[in-house]
């Protein structure tokens, strides 16, 4: 067996490592960027915070819904804490579901559909704020194909100043958080 093989199929591999965690990076780069943007012209104190994973989400939330404590998700009055740890919440999830026989599958698959739901939500709740309402389709279109919704998000922010609206005394009412009734609402425990 020829040795020279193998350090091309390495040569190759190295390679194709080195593009795809490049395009990571990119993907990466435009995804913070997009809500860098969206947190600046929130007035979000701490917009850096774009650029962190997990972390980012709080400061979406927190820009997003203000200091509420309670948000509505489809129905269910949440505290915010949820929604604001929501990737943790998501993980703890699947780690739980996972050990559990026959079922788990479908309740990962479950799982992921809650939380597309979610993620849909925020976004929707987002594009709101920029004065871009996104139907609830668009919405899931854009959370499972991340880039579509950096797209949005960096289209719909280009006609704002940093500083333009104030997360803290925005006192519109988002569409989603006037809906009574959903999908989730038996959590509220009024059945």
């Amino acid at each position: 067996m020829d040795f020279s093989d193998f350090d091309g199929i390495i040569a190759a591999m190295a390679g194709v490592f080195m593009i795809s965690a490049v395009i990571i990076l990119i993907l990466y780069l435009i995804s913070s960027f997009a809500r860098y943007k969206y947190l600046k012209i929130r007035s979000y104190e701490n917009a850096w915070m774009a650029f962190i994973p997990i972390v980012n989400i709080w400061a979406i939330v927190e820009a997003t819904y203000g200091n509420k404590e309670r948000i509505n998700i489809y129905g269910w009055e949440a505290p915010a804490i949820v929604l604001k740890l929501w990737p943790v919440v998501a993980y703890a999830l699947a780690l739980i579901i996972n050990v559990i026989p026959l079922i788990g599958n479908v309740l990962s698959l479950l799982l992921y559909v809650l939380e597309v739901a979610v993620l849909a939500m925020i976004f929707k709740d987002m594009m709101e704020h920029l004065d871009k309402p996104q139907e609830m389709v668009t919405a899931v279109i854009a959370v499972i194909f991340h880039i579509v919704s950096d797209i949005m998000i960096l289209s719909a922010t280009s006609s704002f100043q940093p500083g333009q609206q104030n997360w803290q005394t925005d006192n519109r009412v988002l569409n989603s958080q006037t809906a009574i009734d959903g999908p989730l609402s038996f959590l509220n425990g009024k059945i």
